[in-house]
């Protein structure tokens, strides 16, 4: 009797088919190894979640924003009434534009953190200048999410934070004029300047995020992590970790610290809308986004009186600003890298973010004070 016994082959699923033969054209298990192995110089750290962090708060705010898009109709006598149809109305309605209202707030400060921490540990400096660069572009595109989305429910709010804004926007030098009447579409706000920043906010910044997104992960796994600041090359190169599973676990747990964030907010403060817009102020007294609060009282300063003084601090200074931001990398050639040993750079960056916070309190002391 013979009692060989016989191997046993077990089939392939159908799932396991269709990832075959999708690998074989695309090679998913050679992009999988790329992503998931990728080397973390110093080892896992929770001040690295920024980046995932960022990807996940805009993908919900693209989620959030195309469910509020089935309902919201972007013209100037019906984007005020299909707000309130949404907050009042829509199953949890309120609860989605809460969401995508405070997500945007998450998203500034996230970027304004993420920044901070590129700065401070000398992440901009050779080979990584490109991604400081294009990460630069991102957080205008950012800012610009901001400025854009602000106008679209329609109340007075939204529409005189918009008139501010564009009328800052002007005093740019040669394509100022050209910008305001572009985003303005005739004398004031009105239908042309409501669509125009629809589609800005919903296909052009989109789409800019989405590219320069796509370059800037490119250009970080070209160059690398930069890793801690502090420790000798041989240190870090000791500790170093890959990013499955111990970092991709310290971002999730990160993405879900911001999610339940947000949540808590869009329940604890949901949004709620003044009066539908008109050119007629009243007794509303115009301000922007909080983000903008800090340059809105800046220009309240007498030294910025006037035209002259307006374009000097809301186009001259942001602008002299940025273009140091830009050429950071190519002005400071030092690699030393470590933030306690640079103490123009730690000294610059707390100047800066104080002023923002005494501005940003100033302005929100005296909206106290007119109310």
């Amino acid at each position: 009797m013979d009692t060989t016994t016989q191997p046993t082959t077990t089939q392939p699923s159908a799932i396991e088919k269709v990832f075959d033969f999708v690998d074989e054209r695309v090679g998913l298990k050679t992009l999988q190894a790329k992503m998931l192995n990728e080397p973390v110089p110093g080892g896992s750290r929770w001040a690295y979640v920024f980046g995932s962090v960022l990807l996940f708060i805009f993908i919900m705010q693209a989620v959030t924003g195309i469910l509020l898009m089935f309902y919201y109709v972007p013209t100037a006598d019906h984007a005020y009434a299909s707000t309130q149809y949404i907050i009042h109305t829509v199953d949890y309605g309120w609860f989605l534009l809460s969401y995508h209202f405070w997500g945007s707030t998450a998203m500034v400060v996230c970027v304004f953190a993420h920044m901070s921490q590129v700065f401070l540990w000398g992440a901009y400096k050779k080979p990584r200048e490109l991604i400081w660069l294009v990460g630069l572009a991102l957080f205008g595109i950012v800012m610009g999410f901001g400025f854009t989305g602000y106008l679209l429910p329609w109340d007075q709010r939204a529409y005189w934070a918009t008139t501010v804004g564009v009328e800052i926007m002007d005093k740019t030098p040669l394509l100022g004029d050209f910008m305001a009447r572009f985003l303005k579409g005739g004398a004031t706000p009105g239908q042309m300047t409501l669509s125009r920043f629809f589609v800005i906010h919903v296909m052009v910044l989109p789409a800019a995020l989405m590219g320069l997104a796509g370059l800037h992960l490119f250009l970080f796994r070209k160059a690398g992590p930069a890793g801690p600041f502090r420790g000798s090359v041989e240190e870090i190169k000791a500790k170093t970790d890959y990013f499955f599973p111990r970092q991709i676990w310290k971002d999730i747990v990160g993405m879900v610290a911001v999610f339940l964030c947000i949540c808590s907010l869009a329940f604890w403060e949901p949004i709620v809308l003044l009066e539908e817009a008109t050119p007629d102020p009243g007794d509303y007294h115009p301000e922007p986004e909080w983000y903008f609060l800090f340059l809105f009282q800046l220009l309240r300063l007498k030294v910025f009186a006037g035209e002259f003084g307006q374009f000097l601090g809301a186009i001259a200074l942001p602008g002299v600003f940025m273009a140091l931001l830009a050429a950071l990398p190519f002005i400071d050639r030092d690699p030393e890298r470590n933030i306690f040993k640079r103490p123009i750079a730690l000294i610059s960056w707390i100047v800066v973010m104080a002023s923002i916070l005494i501005f940003t309190v100033a302005a929100i002391i005296n909206r106290e004070f007119l109310e």
